[in-house]
Formats: C-alpha cells, sequence, structure tokens
C-alpha cells in the first residue's frame, strides 16, 4: 500500500515539473504562459522558442513523465489500480502544475506516454493512425482529431480486453484532457461569442 502511494505521490510531483515555463525562461527569457495559446506544452515552445526543442520537450514529456513512472509501476508489480492512478497523476499535475499556479500544459503527450507505460501497444498504433495520419498529414487539423482520439480509446481499450482499472484509466484520461480543453489555464472566454458556443469551440477544436 505504502509503495503504490509512493508512486503516485512521485508520479504527481515529477509531472508536475514545468518544462515548457522552465525552457521558455532559460532560452528565451519569457513567460510561454503569455505568448500564443498560452499553453505550457511542446507544441507552444515549438512556435515560439524553436521546434527542436518543442519536439525534444515534446519527447520528455511523454516519455519521461507519462512512459517512465507507469512503466516501472509495471515492471515492479504494482496493481493495475495503481498504475491507473500512476499515470492520471502525471497527467493531472502535468496540466495543472501546483509549481507555476496551478496552470500547465494540454497532457496530450504525457498521455500518449501514460498509455506506452501501460503498455497499450494496439490502442497507441490505432490512434498513431487516427491522430497523426488523419489529423496532421491528411486534414491538418489535429484539435479535432485529438477529441474524436479520446473518444475511441476507451472503446479501443474495450475492445482489447484490458482490466476493469485500466479501461477505467482511459475514461479518466478523456475526461482531463476535456476538462483542460474547457479550462484553458483559466483564461476566460471572448466577450464576443457565448459561453456555450466557446465552450463547444474548445472542446471540439481547442481553441475559442
Amino acid at each position: 500500500m505504502l509503495e503504490g502511494t509512493l508512486f503516485i505521490v512521485g508520479a504527481y510531483l515529477w509531472g508536475a515539473v514545468p518544462g515548457a515555463y522552465l525552457v521558455g525562461r532559460y532560452r528565451k527569457g519569457i513567460d510561454i504562459r503569455r505568448y500564443g495559446s498560452g499553453n505550457v506544452g511542446a507544441a507552444n515552445v515549438m512556435t515560439h522558442v524553436g521546434m527542436r526543442t518543442g519536439w525534444l520537450l515534446g519527447t520528455f514529456d511523454c516519455l519521461v513523465k507519462g512512459t517512465l513512472p507507469v512503466a516501472l509501476a509495471n515492471l515492479l508489480d504494482q496493481s493495475h489500480g495503481v498504475q491507473a492512478a500512476t499515470g492520471l497523476a502525471a497527467i493531472t499535475a502535468h496540466n495543472w502544475s501546483p509549481y507555476i499556479r496551478f496552470t500547465g500544459g494540454r497532457g496530450v503527450a504525457t498521455a500518449v506516454g501514460v498509455i506506452l507505460g501501460a503498455f497499450m501497444w494496439q490502442e497507441f498504433l490505432v490512434l498513431t493512425v487516427v491522430l497523426g495520419g488523419l489529423g496532421q498529414l491528411i486534414f491538418r487539423e489535429t484539435g479535432f482529431w485529438t477529441f474524436i482520439s479520446i473518444l475511441l480509446l476507451p472503446l479501443l481499450a474495450f475492445l482489447f480486453d484490458r482490466p476493469p482499472e485500466i479501461l477505467y484509466m482511459t475514461l479518466a484520461i478523456g475526461a482531463l484532457l476535456i476538462l483542460k480543453r474547457l479550462t484553458a489555464n483559466w483564461q476566460l472566454p471572448s466577450g464576443d461569442y457565448t459561453l456555450i458556443k466557446v465552450m463547444g469551440c474548445r472542446i471540439l477544436w481547442d481553441r475559442d
């Protein structure tokens, strides 16, 4: 029980490290939250700090924040419940980091890392086709196809007969990513549009 708790708390504290914020301060002397989308994540870093830096940061958010804690929990024979809670803690901390007043990234890269850490290879491959193939290469619209991927993940976990704890984890991942879209680092909706329209745009396309 104690060991499982340490995994979850450790994943939270580690996942909360605001890499994009630190990189922006170190490389450009800027607060990345005040530029572009205000997102404390790799995509915003690519635009305002540098493409290579952004790719490296995205890899860090995915593999080091997301995959590493869950994979360690898996390899050290922690229960599926602990693995799921560890992954969710990492995503939650990345999205709402206590180190930078509960702002953060969108959590997509970290969520992908959690899926890899749970050895959900089939789901990863299908979502890579959906998000990378359809979203990025064909339609050039990752926001909407990320939303489709969020909906698909629990269905895929069910079809591939994952344990109940992992299935519930995929539902919770979707809820966290949607909630982050809605809150958008606490940015108030523009007065030019109705609240319902803004929330709909945030859910579907991740923008106001």
